[in-house]
């Protein structure tokens, strides 16, 4: 997949130093574990992401709240990617970045976007609406392009682009219907090097541009249905860190240990999981 798309990934999981905003997070009730890196959370607690099984195959995880795994590998599947997770245990991801994935229970579907050599499901609300991202150009000097889109339970698409953008990737959808994720600038992008990107929320057909203060790069990883968004950011210099955004304001989310962290999923009880340099961990964030 397109370095374009995958910079966060980069600023997820290579987090090496920290500069503070104005005010922390309030955290408690800390789980930490290993194992895989946590890209979501739902109503119970349980915790989904991609790692890699002791025979090297990359497959989505899955960890219970009694601290259970479980791991799930799409048939003839190079890499099985999982991103997010419904109340209802539906999970969805990709298969070798190629098609969009939906696994219920044992049963599992890939999903294209119409035309598109690319397809990528990243969020999923309690009304089995999803998001995700596909391929739609190629182009000589900035590589493969993409765009996001909305997809409801009857297989109908919708696109979802901030004007100007370049390339979009929506990272979830609220059981209220609210898209979150980033975007990278037409205007700002460079060819053969890093773009800075936005976060965006999309609320009743009108986007909102929300960037970390002084970020090169802001991904919204995350929201609940009381609108608490998660996300992390990264500096130009290879700094980051994980936030909540409650009311306009920032909030950074530390370990107890004051690591810095990405923050990728959070729920409708105010429990959030991400990844700092030593694992995973979920925590109750206000």
């Amino acid at each position: 997949m397109h370095s374009r798309i995958t910079l966060i990934a980069v600023l997820l999981f290579s987090l090496s130093s920290f500069c503070p905003a104005q005010q922390a997070a309030t955290c408690d009730h800390w789980t930490f574990f290993k194992g895989f890196p946590a890209s979501g959370i739902n109503r119970w607690n349980t915790v989904v992401g991609t790692g890699t099984r002791s025979d090297g195959s990359i497959v989505g995880f899955i960890r219970y709240s009694n601290g259970g795994v479980t791991t799930y590998k799409f048939p003839n599947a190079t890499q099985t990617h999982f991103s997010k997770r419904n109340a209802a245990g539906v999970t969805v991801g990709d298969v070798d970045f190629n098609h969009g994935l939906i696994v219920t229970g044992s049963s599992a579907t890939t999903i294209d976007y119409p035309g598109a050599p690319q397809t990528i499901l990243t969020g999923i609300n309690k009304w089995d609406s999803m998001v995700g991202t596909y391929q739609y150009n190629d182009d000589a000097d900035f590589g493969p392009e993409w765009t996001g889109f909305k997809m409801w339970k009857d297989g109908s698409f919708a696109t979802i682009a901030p004007p100007g953008a370049l390339n979009t990737k929506p990272n979830s959808i609220s059981d209220t219907g609210i898209v979150v994720g980033w975007y990278a600038a037409a205007d700002e992008a460079v060819p053969f090097a890093p773009d800075p990107f936005h976060g965006f929320v999309l609320a009743n057909g009108v986007y909102k541009t929300v960037s970390y203060p002084n970020a090169f790069q802001t991904s919204l990883n995350d929201i609940n249905s009381a609108g608490v968004i998660v996300g992390s950011w990264g500096g130009s210099d290879g700094d980051g860190g994980g936030f909540l955004y409650v009311n306009g304001k920032f909030k950074d989310v530390l370990t107890p240990g004051g690591a810095s962290t990405a923050v990728n999923g959070i729920n409708d009880n105010g429990y959030v999981t991400g990844t700092y340099s030593a694992g995973s961990f979920i925590a109750h964030c206000q």
